[in-house]
């Protein structure tokens, strides 16, 4: 994933919650989850560790997506997250567990975007059952810095 300079839009203050959420959703459908899978060291044949992340992955897009928000619109943050929330309800099978893991995720993202992302990577290590070295927890740190960065930037 490439990402480009600041594109947050001057007027992003008068966006409507909606269209922040259809943003989001346009955002995280463009995600690298092979990526987050690689870093992790779940391999192409690896079928119920890819399903068993999926969750993970989507819960922590938006949470960064969330501190973007909080970032750049602090004012719409918690409306725009909440009614991304309620969206899901009707969709996932079991959506009182996801939610319970967006919040358990949310625990150990950073205040703000700009500080270390090390202990988020640390408890996605957790989360998939492996122990990371060094080069693999910097990896998914870094990793998941440039998705924030990627959701900052492209928040309108």
């Amino acid at each position: 994933m490439r990402v480009l300079d600041t594109v947050v839009d001057p007027q992003a203050g008068n966006a409507d919650p909606e269209s922040l959420e259809r943003t989001f959703e346009a955002l995280l459908a463009e995600t690298d989850y092979a990526e987050f899978l690689r870093i992790l060291g779940i391999g192409r044949l690896a079928f119920s560790d890819k399903r068993r992340m999926r969750p993970v992955f989507t819960a922590l897009c938006a949470g960064l997506w969330r501190l973007a928000l909080r970032r750049a619109m602090p004012d719409q943050c918690d409306e725009a997250y909440e009614r991304y929330l309620e969206t899901l309800w009707p969709t996932l099978k079991d959506a009182d567990a996801y939610m319970v893991l967006v919040r358990d995720v949310a625990r150990f993202l950073p205040e703000r975007g700009d500080e270390d992302f090390t202990p988020t990577a640390r408890d996605v290590f957790s989360r998939a059952g492996r122990e990371p070295d060094q080069a693999s927890l910097v990896g998914m740190a870094l990793f998941l810095r440039r998705l924030y960065d990627y959701f900052f930037n492209h928040l309108m």
